[in-house]
Order: structure tokens, then sequence, then C-alpha cells
């Protein structure tokens, strides 16, 4: 990738890295109003650090350099943070959710709580009481939307776009990678795998050298690493059209799979930095151990209908929002609401505020008219 700015290999220890590291965290701190425990704040904010890092944005534009292959760890590092804490922090919020999932398998809770801390840290998710089974088709579907083998499973069933062209769903998968073995072979390594895409071929020779590698490494990191070049699926989309999915079953079971894929989504996020970190990740991991468990609650079909009606490019344009915009506070809007429950207000009212969605600032009255032409396909052919 070609770029005007000063490209560097992230190093933790490098006065230049970490005081960018550090500048571009406390700014980020300071513009996020997150619906979010305070202390979690830096655990999850590192993560929008390193995208920074990165692609070169924020204070690390300004500061004319950009570090392709940093690591996650490079950031808290950096930033004067304990990686072996925050891993841990990040773990066990992962950890809450696999143990609701047990508690809501059995039928023993309708409150999205465990030891009555809200999951991942989310105060709104406190007062609401679900319906633990569609919780579950909701982790479901956003457990298995970002797996390559069912977005190309969807175009094997669908072929064509909502308008009528090809369809094309990009992808990747996540794997354990040596981070130094990564910046052995060649600088920008990383940067490589995650815009071109890999074939099975190029994928065994990465083990063979040891770059990908298991779980029991202290030093594995989390890496995605494309196999199809493409745009993807929209989150934002994602959750609504779940919700609109189950919508003939109630509200209350609408509103259930709504937030369940929105925490499996939340999940994917923290899984990139932990202390048993998986490969596939922990999004998909949930996702089939509730199939192994409960093979009869989502259908294949639910599954490929769910990634064809959120895929970016099947009609309008659509945008997908990262966690920590999910869970940021609109300031512009009225009402001043989370992301996630402006999605929802639509999703429940058809109605929405004027605001921005995504990296991408795509407005919102763009946004949903794009999701609403889904929603109305949908309708039309199921």
């Amino acid at each position: 990738m070609q770029s005007d700015k000063g490209m560097d290999v992230a190093d933790p220890k490098d006065p230049v890295f970490k005081s960018l590291v550090k500048d571009d965290l406390l700014q980020t701190k300071w513009e996020s109003n997150l619906a979010l425990d305070a202390s979690l704040h830096e655990a999850l904010l590192v993560q929008s650090v390193l995208g920074h890092a990165q692609k070169g944005h924020k204070i690390f534009n300004e500061g004319g350099m950009q570090y392709p292959s940093a690591t996650i760890s490079d950031i808290i590092e950096a930033a004067d943070l304990e990686v072996k804490k925050v891993k841990a922090l990040r773990q066990d919020l992962i950890d809450q959710v696999f143990e609701w999932v047990e508690l809501a398998k059995r039928d023993r809770t309708n409150r999205l709580v465990v030891d009555e801390r809200p999951l991942l840290g989310i105060e709104l998710l406190r007062g609401y009481q679900v319906d633990p089974e569609y919780v579950l088709k909701g982790m479901v579907l956003a457990g298995t939307m970002d797996n390559h083998g069912w977005r190309e499973a969807t175009i094997k069933r669908y072929r064509n776009t909502i308008h009528g062209q090809p369809l094309l769903i990009g992808g990747g998968e996540t794997y354990l990678i040596d981070p130094n073995k990564l910046k052995e072979e060649r600088p920008f390594f990383l940067e490589d795998l995650t815009f071109e895409e890999a074939s099975a071929e190029k994928i065994g020779e990465l083990k063979q050298k040891e770059i990908i590698i298991t779980g029991d490494n202290p030093d594995a990191e989390v890496a995605y690493i494309r196999r199809k070049k493409g745009p993807g699926t929209s989150d934002d989309a994602a959750f609504i059209l779940m919700g609109e999915m189950y919508k003939k079953e109630g509200w209350e079971k609408s509103l259930s799979a709504f937030l369940g894929g929105f925490i499996v989504d939340g999940v994917d996020t923290y899984d990139k930095c932990t202390t048993r970190p998986v490969e596939g990740g922990y999004d998909e991991k949930i996702g089939t151990d509730i199939r192994a468990a409960l093979p009869s609650l989502v259908s294949d079909d639910e599954i490929t209908t769910l990634i064809y009606y959120s895929a970016k490019s099947n009609g309008q344009r659509l945008v997908s929002s990262s966690h920590k915009r999910l869970i940021q506070v609109v300031v512009n809007a009225d009402p001043k609401l989370p992301t996630l429950l402006h999605h929802h207000k639509f999703l429940d009212t058809g109605r929405h505020a004027p605001f921005r969605v995504g990296f991408e600032r795509m407005p919102s009255s763009e946004f949903y008219r794009s999701v609403s032409e889904r929603i109305i396909h949908y309708h039309k052919h199921h």
C-alpha cells in the first residue's frame, strides 16, 4: 500500500511510537462517550488506537507516521499498560458470555447479566428482560456471519444481489500467528495478509514456516488473513435484520435476537487480544458450540439469509460500525443514545434520528433507506 506517511515497524520502546500511541489513546478516550463500565475503557480503546496506527489515522496522521504491522500488544505496551492484565480483563468478559450461554441453554436466565454484572460491561444491557432462546439464535447468526465458508455458501445459494447483479462477498479467517516470525518474514507482511487473497496453499506455507501457530504458543497473537477480496457484511444491518427475521414472534423475541447478535459481535472485538486466543475467534466458537448443543435452533437457510441481506454489496451501499461506535453515545443526535439503540429504535418503529453511521460517517437517512430496501425484499421472498 502506498502512503505519503513515514512507514515503520512498531517498536513499543521507540519514543516516537510511544508518544503517538499515548496521545492517540488520550484523545480517543476524550472523544468517546461510551455506554461502558469506566474500568474497561482502555481495554477496549487500545484496539481503536491499533487501527489508527495501522492506517495512519488520527494522531498518527498528524504525526505523519503509519505502522501497518503493529499488533495490539505493541499498542498496550507502548501505552505503558500491562499486557497480561489487559488480556486477562478481555478474556474475563468473553468467559462471562460463555457462562451466560450455559445458563441460557438450560433456560435458567432471562437477563443479560452474570453475577449481577451486565455482559461485556455494557450497563444498558442490565435492564432488559429477554427470551434466552432467541438471544441464542442471534448469537448463532452473529457467530457464523463472518465465516468464510458460510459466506461462500451464501453466494452459492443466492448468486445475485437484490438488483440482479452477481453477488460478491469478501472475507477471511482468523488465525494465530507468531509476531516475531511474521516480522522476520519481511516488514509489513501482516498488511499483505490482510489485504491480499491467501489461497489454501498459502495458508499451508505459513503453517510450515510456523508463522501460523497453535494457541499453546505463549507468543500467539490473533491475525486476520483475507481469503477473498471484496466488501464483507454490515454488522449494523445484521443486528437489525436478525430482529426483523423474528419480528413475527413478538417484540421480546425480536429484541432478544438483535441483542444476541450484538453481544457476539462484541466478543469478536475483545477476542483479538486475550490470554487464551483461539483460531477462528471466540465468536465462531460460540456459534458452533450452541449449534452443537442445539442443532435445530437455527437452520442453514437462516444463516445464509442473514449473510445475504447484510452483505454490503447487496443493494445500495452499507457501512459497518465497530463495537466502540455501537456503544458510543451519538451526542449530535436527538435523542442522545448509543448507535445500537438508534438501530433498535429503527427496528421497532421504522423511525430514526439524523446522525452519521460508522467510521465512514454515512448519513443515517441513507443507511436506513438501504436497510429498508433489504427488509422489503426479504419479506417478499421469505
